[in-house]
Parts: C-alpha cells; sequence; structure tokens
C-alpha cells in the first residue's frame, strides 16, 4: 500500500456499520475488493453527485412497492412497508442493519419481499438471503422461523428463496466478510478498472483504476 492512504482523511465511524446489499455484493461475486468494503463499513464516506436521478428511482421503487402491497393486502396478508423493517442486528464492535421493502404476514406464512427495478442480480437475492437469516435474530414482527424470500421485478418473472436456501455454507460465508470488515486489518486495495467504475468508495480512493489496458496484438 502507498503512503497515500486515503483512511488517514476519513472520520472514522466509531463502530463498524454494514448494510447487507454491500455484503450480498461482495457474497455474489460482484465486488471483489474488500479493501473497498473495509473503507465503507468503517469510514464515514463523503457523497458525491453520480449520474444518477435518485428522484425518478425512489418515485418507479415505491410505485413497484405499493402494486405489491395492494396484491398482496387482497390475498389476506398483514404487510409491513419499509421503515417498519428495520433491524439491527449487534454482532461485536460491529452492526449489521437493514429493511427489506415488505414483510408480508398470514398466520405462519411469512414472505420478506424486496422490489428491484433494474434486470435480475444474483446480489438482490443475496441480499434478501441476508435479510431472511438476519431478522430471526432480532425476532422481527415476531418472526422465529426464517421466512420465504422473494425479488420482484418489474419486467422480469420474481426469483423465489426458499429457507432451505439459508445453508450452514451462506451463513459462513457471511461471517468471514464481517470478521473481515470488523477487523482492525485493513486488507490491501485490489483495483480493478470495471469494479472502480462503480465502487462506492472511488471518488476518495487512491488506488481506483481510471483506465484499462488496451493494446493490439498483431500476430491476430
Amino acid at each position: 500500500m502507498t503512503n497515500n492512504r486515503p483512511e488517514k482523511k476519513l472520520s472514522h465511524r466509531g463502530k463498524t456499520f454494514i448494510h447487507p446489499s454491500w455484503l450480498a455484493k461482495a457474497l455474489a461475486g460482484d465486488r471483489h475488493c474488500d479493501y473497498s468494503l473495509h473503507l465503507q463499513a468503517n469510514y464515514k464516506i463523503p457523497k458525491t453527485d453520480r449520474d444518477f436521478d435518485l428522484l425518478a428511482y425512489k418515485s418507479k421503487h415505491q410505485a413497484a412497492i405499493e402494486r405489491t402491497v395492494k396484491l398482496l393486502i387482497s390475498q389476506g396478508y398483514q404487510v409491513h412497508i419499509e421503515n417498519a423493517n428495520s433491524f439491527w442486528v449487534n454482532s461485536g464492535n460491529a452492526v449489521i442493519s437493514g429493511t427489506p421493502d415488505i414483510i408480508a404476514i398470514k398466520g405462519d406464512d411469512v414472505i420478506i419481499i424486496d422490489n428491484k427495478t433494474g434486470k435480475p442480480r444474483a446480489c438482490d437475492q443475496e441480499q434478501v438471503k441476508l435479510y431472511m437469516a438476519l431478522i430471526v435474530s432480532v425476532k422481527l414482527h415476531g418472526i422465529t422461523k426464517i421466512p420465504l424470500g422473494k425479488v420482484i421485478y418489474d419486467n422480469y418473472s420474481p426469483v423465489v428463496i426458499f429457507p432451505e436456501e439459508i445453508t450452514e455454507e451462506f451463513r459462513a460465508r457471511a461471517r468471514n466478510l464481517v470478521k473481515m470488515l470488523k477487523s482492525t486489518t485493513i486488507p490491501l486495495p485490489t483495483p480493478s478498472y470495471r469494479e472502480c467504475q462503480w465502487c462506492p468508495v472511488a471518488h476518495v480512493c487512491s488506488h481506483k483504476m481510471e483506465d484499462m489496458a488496451t493494446g493490439t496484438a498483431e500476430w491476430l
């Protein structure tokens, strides 16, 4: 690591903070740089202007949630929405906090649902799996057994996640990631052009890879 260490210029959170969506990207193989994950979990990252219409996204996302809620109510479910589903799980010197879009309950039938507005991604499913595994720890809405999970997309078929998919292997992988994020040892950066373009800490990271290696193969 160079002497130009971004973490030296940032304010420490005081306690490791982890959002399930960050873990989900790592579990799905969409995020390989443990350094960026560790930085995000342990330091306050200044916000930056990105080419992203947040207002339009929120409007589209809210409309999708309302459609799902209306259908669930018509099917006899008691429905809990967004902030009513917020939870905190303590793990030593770390906090894992998340907010599933929807939790629907009808007797013993419990479903955790996240509405997504884009194309299906593996990390969407990993995020819901984390919700399924974690809410039992806090007994959110009285839930004591791992529920069914579902990812609902605007233009694609929904993905159903069964409780049996919360395996010990899944828990172990999540546990190892959390252990790494809680550690006082900062991982070495592993920058890559594609990952750096979308990294949430790229604007404060001196290790960002700006260009992809290109060239001409004369033998082709």
